[in-house]
Formats: structure tokens, C-alpha cells, sequence
């Protein structure tokens, strides 16, 4: 290629790099004989040369759930913005398979490493401080001279869907949960949260007769909502459902709708995430959104602060809101 330009490698690895020190001229003629060979970069190799990369990691724990999969493609479309490229992993909320995408990551020696993770490992969490990496979590990090974290206030908006139900008369409210396994608690922390602040607020509404109800099924989503709908039109008394994510109110609106009961005239359904799905359930599906873009954006300025500028870690929290769409409506003995 230098030989075709008639430059040096020096000049031609000055124009792949981006580097303003080469005359206007001799660039178009470097870029045209590039074009002409049908040149791309070994970008890898590169960053090894350099003992630097353009590449920031991102782990999530799942790639079939919305709330993961909006969130990766966002992430990566602010790094672009920014010239990074992104590297993506997922666990399927295995806490060792997160250790192992950590290894991964540092093994490319990633710019900076975001972990969009439920689940936690202490093993990565030390190799991550041991490697001096910046990194960023969202909600199981304790931030550190290169580690940020982002807190989504989880506690917060499930308070606003047992008072969203509450106010159209609601007394008897279910929560459907789907843990790993079979354990009293949610075994990540995400769910913990959240069956916290529902716990938390339903405590608070007793004194105007509220109930809670709790069935707890493990599996995917879809799957565990559509069997703890089951269960609990078996077992329990509710007008209407708090599901721990939209995926979970998916199945659910299923067992509902198979059982011959009407949305929200007969139960309503509140979801939690706010993805993509939520807008095409039928009714649509009121939920509690958690501002995935905003997440992005702020997951790749803390990593480049602490790229470019060396900015120490800090802790920030996004706020939850509330979207009222068709799902819910006052219970059937108040209508």
C-alpha cells in the first residue's frame, strides 16, 4: 500500500490512525489506493500493537429479554458515536459465567468494561479492581478509584405500580416472581429490589385494607408468568398482578386470557422494564419504565470519563416512572 501511494508505512499508518499530520493531498491519495485494495484493519492487532483499544466490553445476562437486548444496541450505538466499537457477551444470569466473560474482556484488553448485569461474582468484581480496567455496573457494584455504579431506583417504581393499582381500587394485589429456584428470596439482586419495595409499600397501604399476594415460579419470563398465573387462580384472591418484568406480564396475560378472564376488566396487569413488547400486548400493557437510553449513554460517559480523563468512580441513580396504558382499570366490584 506505501509502495502503491508512494509514501512511507510510517505516513500510511499516520492516515489509518487518524492522525491530523499528514498534508490534505497526500491523505486522498493514501485513501484512494485504500479504497482501491479493498483495504480493512486488523483492529485487534492494532490495538495489541498499540497496548491500547478503541473497544469498549459490555456483559449483559441476556439476550432474549428486551430490557437486555435494548439496552446492548443503544450502548453501542453511543460508543459509535464516540469511535469506539463495542464487544458484547452474555451470561444467561450464570454468576460464573459472568467470571468468565470478565476474563474474556480483560484478555482483550477492552478500553473499559460495562457490566449491564442481575447477577454478581466476587472473582470478576476483583479482577476488575486488580487490573485497574474502568468499569462500570448497574446496581451490584461498589464504586472504586476506576469503578462506577449505576443505581435504577427499583424500590421506587414498584411502589408507584402498587399505588397506581391502589388508586383505582385495587385491595387484593399479586406479585409474580420467577427466581433462579426455588428460594424464599430472589436470588438476584435486580428482583430483590423489587420484591423489597413491594413488600415496602404494601405494608404501608394495610391500613386501607391492601393485600399482598407473592408465587414465586423459576424459568424464563414467559414461561414462569404463564404458570404462576396458574397457580395463583387456584390458589389466591386478586383483582390484579404486579409482574417483576414485562417478560414475566407476557406469560401472564396468557394464563389470564386462557382462564377466560378479561384484561384490566377482570384482572389488571402492571409489567416492570418498560421494553419494547409492552406497546404491542393486547391491551397494552402499563408498566414501569426504566430509562434504558439514559442508562446507555450514562454507562459509556462514566467509562470514557474514566478513559480518557482518569475521573474517579462515582455512584449515580436514574429515576423510574410509571406508564399507564390499557392493561389496568378498577377492579370489577368498583367499576
Amino acid at each position: 500500500m506505501a509502495r502503491i501511494a508512494d509514501v512511507s508505512m510510517s505516513t500510511v499508518s499516520a492516515v489509518l490512525n487518524g492522525k491530523d499530520i499528514v498534508r490534505d493531498e497526500t491523505k486522498l491519495r493514501i485513501l484512494k489506493v485504500i479504497d482501491q485494495l479493498g483495504y480493512r484493519p486488523d483492529l485487534y492487532a492494532s490495538n495489541l500493537a498499540r497496548r491500547e483499544t478503541r473497544i469498549l466490553g459490555l456483559i449483559v445476562s441476556n439476550l432474549v429479554n428486551p430490557f437486555f437486548a435494548e439496552t446492548a444496541q443503544l450502548f453501542e450505538h453511543e460508543a459509535h458515536q464516540l469511535g469506539y466499537q463495542v464487544s458484547l457477551a452474555s451470561t444467561g444470569f450464570s454468576s460464573s459465567q459472568l467470571r468468565l466473560s470478565v476474563e474474556q474482556m480483560l484478555s482483550m484488553r477492552v478500553a473499559g468494561l460495562a457490566l449491564i448485569t442481575s447477577e454478581f461474582n466476587t472473582r470478576a468484581f476483583q479482577m476488575l479492581q486488580l487490573s485497574a480496567t474502568p468499569s462500570v455496573f448497574l446496581d451490584v457494584g461498589v464504586p472504586g478509584p476506576h469503578i462506577s455504579n449505576i443505581r435504577v431506583d427499583t424500590r421506587k417504581g414498584m411502589a408507584l405500580a402498587v399505588g397506581h393499582l391502589v388508586d383505582l381500587g385495587h385491595r387484593d394485589i399479586l406479585l409474580i416472581r420467577n427466581s433462579q429456584k426455588m428460594a424464599k428470596e430472589p436470588s438476584l439482586l435486580s428482583h430483590r429490589y423489587r420484591n423489597e419495595g413491594f413488600k415496602s409499600v404494601i405494608e404501608r397501604f394495610r391500613n386501607k385494607g391492601v393485600e399482598g399476594h407473592i408465587v414465586d415460579v423459576p424459568g424464563p419470563g414467559p414461561d414462569a408468568g404463564y404458570r404462576a398465573i396458574q397457580m395463583a387462580l387456584e390458589t389466591k384472591s386478586f383483582t390484579a398482578v404486579v409482574a417483576i418484568t414485562d417478560m414475566v406480564a407476557l406469560g401472564a396475560f396468557r394464563g389470564i386470557n386462557e382462564a377466560g378472564l378479561r384484561i384490566p376488566q377482570d384482572i389488571s396487569v402492571v409489567g416492570f422494564d418498560n421494553t419494547y413488547i409492552s406497546e404491542f400486548t393486547n391491551p397494552a400493557l402499563t408498566t414501569i419504565n426504566i430509562p434504558k437510553g439514559q442508562l446507555s449513554k450514562t454507562a459509556v460517559e462514566l467509562l470514557l470519563g474514566a478513559i480518557q480523563d482518569m475521573a474517579p468512580g462515582q455512584e449515580l441513580t436514574l429515576p423510574t416512572e410509571l406508564v399507564v396504558r390499557g392493561s389496568t382499570g378498577p377492579p370489577a366490584t368498583t367499576s
